[in-house]
């Protein structure tokens, strides 16, 4: 990459101006057509540049540090957290002003990859707005891991039809990329199929998922595999091709026991107890709950397991089993406001198997529906609204009920709209 490249990086960096970087030494614009490559600066104005900046005149390569960053590169591709936190912290205290520009880029663009790992967004975003800034300067290989990694963000913050973008732009780069071929092209592709499937382009997501699980085997990741079939079993169930899911995710399960990836285990025998709930094979669905429940160590995760079960108990009459499990989650209930969902779901059965107690109907209205409707889940609007259109029936209050069933039948015309 070019000087100017280099100093502009860090005026920038050091929140200099250019008149201060310039004072006694040059103009601002012919340091504006330096930062911009256009000029190349005398050896002695570079050394002054440089001074100002405090920053070394010369750079060197750094075998022992590219080492190290190649490490902790393959270790981000493989989403390998613990190992990915250890190089981090070698790797960070040793990089400094004194590498290689493009090293430095490098450093920094996939540490966004690792503050997305650790969850730490706005830290992610900070580092994506610097490097905006460059983007046009970078090479093909870096633009590659930008788009991606920029591309990983959009996805994590829920902006799916910005990420596909992105993702897309990244595949243009494919081509410049030598090293980790395949573990880039497999990572790029993995994820533009979970972004393809979040805005229902079902199909495309197949492939793209296809394709990366493909390159994983070539290179023996098979957590990565793992994550692809579990991908794979929730696209084709979303498709209603129930064998096509089943399958994959006993594969799934099958690979995660020999590798002994627990998370992802108990993910998939919650997921295979959906599977089995749209079929309306209640039995099977509350076994693959319950080796889920007893395996997961997170309240959050056991709360919402713990509703499943209860709606499949409750599809197959079994109200003692309701209220047992009702109980359970109410005592991991941490609090109302933190826990919104499942404390709407646990208060709206303990309404039903007590027999409609005073307050269910101000519950229905007052607190569920303008939630599902701020959060726009429409198909928990049809539940509840069609729940509460029965228990008017039954009182005859059958103006109320017409008004229920309505509302129902709106949140249902919303769904078959998105």
């Amino acid at each position: 990459m070019n000087i100017g490249t280099r100093i502009r990086y860090y005026r920038l960096l050091r929140k200099i101006s250019p008149e201060e970087l310039t004072e006694g030494i040059t103009s601002v614009s012919f340091l504006s057509s330096i930062e911009n490559n256009e000029q190349t600066p005398s050896i002695e104005m570079l050394s002054q540049l440089c001074d100002r900046l405090e920053i070394p005149f010369m750079t060197y390569p750094n075998e022992e540090l590219t080492q190290i960053f190649g490490k902790w590169k393959y270790s981000l591709l493989q989403n390998n957290k613990e190992e990915a936190t250890l190089i981090f912290k070698e790797l960070s205290s040793k990089i400094s002003p004194r590498e290689d520009i493009q090293l430095i880029f490098n450093y920094q663009i996939y540490l966004i990859r690792y503050f997305i790992i650790e969850n730490q967004f706005e830290k992610a975003l900070e580092l994506i707005e610097q490097i905006k800034l460059f983007q046009f300067e970078l090479p093909d290989e870096l633009n590659f891991s930008f788009q991606k990694f920029y591309g990983n963000y959009l996805y994590c913050t829920g902006n799916f039809i910005e990420a596909s973008k992105l993702f897309n732009n990244a595949k243009n780069y494919l081509f410049s990329i030598l090293e980790y071929l395949n573990e880039e092209k497999a990572d790029l592709f993995y994820m533009y199929g979970l972004t393809l499937g979040r805005i229902n382009k079902n199909t495309l997501s197949i492939f793209y998922i296809e394709e990366a699980l493909a390159l994983f085997q070539q290179i023996y990741q098979m957590k990565r595999c793992t994550d692809c079939h579990m991908m794979l079993g929730l696209i084709y169930s979303r498709m209603q091709d129930y064998d096509e899911a089943e399958k994959n995710y006993i594969i799934a399960k099958q690979l995660a026991a020999s590798l002994k990836y627990y998370d992802l285990l108990n993910n998939i025998e919650n997921n295979l107890g959906l599977l089995k709930a749209k079929q309306d094979k209640s039995e099977e669905a509350i076994e693959h709950y319950l080796n889920s429940y007893s395996n997961h160590t997170k309240s959050d995760d056991q709360l919402q397991i713990i509703i499943n079960i209860i709606k499949e108990y409750y599809k197959i009459g079994f109200i003692h089993e309701v209220k047992i499990w009702l109980d359970q989650g109410f005592k991991l209930l941490e609090s109302e406001e933190k826990h919104k969902d499942q404390y709407i779901e646990l208060m709206f059965y303990q309404y039903i198997v007590n027999g409609f107690p005073d307050g269910f109907e101000k519950f229905v209205l007052e607190t569920a529906i303008p939630y599902y409707e701020n959060i726009k889940q429409y198909h928990s609007i049809v539940l509840f609204s069609k729940k509460l259109g029965d228990y008017y029936q039954q009182r005859k209050k059958y103006q109320e009920a017409a008004t229920s069933f309505a509302i129902a039948n709106s949140a249902y015309e919303k769904i078959l709209k998105l």
